[in-house]
């Protein structure tokens, strides 16, 4: 049993690379995921390597230009399906990309008892101010560089999605790798 079971995360830009392995991550952890991304092919091959559209990974196509109204469908089809959403991790957005998909899953993140929004690479200077913005709604916002092993942002964006950072918000981990000061099991950090 994985400390994310039951839990429901967006992964934007999880077809491929670091995106892949922070799907692998959150699943491994128990967790459902759906993910959108531009790859159609990469997303949906995504979701068969974790059980399919019926299982605890789907995926949804996302076309660059339409990315507020694709999230917003997905963010509606994700609570019909699921009944919940409780993360949102954006793996190489833009601001613009980024402030859209949080705009259309603001609402299901407040109804989340444990919402977060993790942003990886491109976005990921933008946490303090998105923290923020969503800070009434009880919604956490960290970001993540990305480093050189996707494996380690991944274990670093699981961390940041977990109960175990219920207290961390507005922050900017640097780019995470193997000596990185984040717990590799599951609990609270000491302290």
């Amino acid at each position: 049993m994985g400390e994310l079971d039951g839990r429901v995360f967006l992964v934007v830009g999880g077809a491929g690379g670091t995106g892949r392995a922070i799907v692998d991550a959150l699943v491994a952890d128990g967790a459902g995921v759906e993910i959108v991304d531009e790859d159609d092919v990469a997303a949906r091959e995504a979701a068969r390597r974790h059980g399919g559209p019926l299982g605890r990974v789907s995926a949804r196509p996302l076309e660059p230009d339409a990315c507020a109204d694709v999230v917003r469908r997905v963010v509606t089809t994700v609570v019909a399906d699921r009944g919940l959403l409780d993360g949102v991790v954006t793996v190489d957005r833009d601001e613009s990309e980024t402030v859209a998909v949080l705009r259309a899953a603001r609402a299901p993140l407040r109804a989340s008892r444990r919402a977060a929004v993790v942003l990886v690479g491109d976005a990921s200077d933008q946490a303090s101010a998105l923290a923020r913005w969503l800070a009434d709604d009880g919604v956490r916002v960290n970001s993540v560089g990305e480093g050189q092993d996707p494996a380690d942002t991944a274990h670093a964006v699981r961390f940041l999605l977990s109960d175990a950072a219920d207290r961390v918000t507005g922050a900017r981990w640097p780019a995470a790798d193997r000596t990185a000061a984040v717990p590799r099991h599951s609990g609270r950090v000491p302290g």
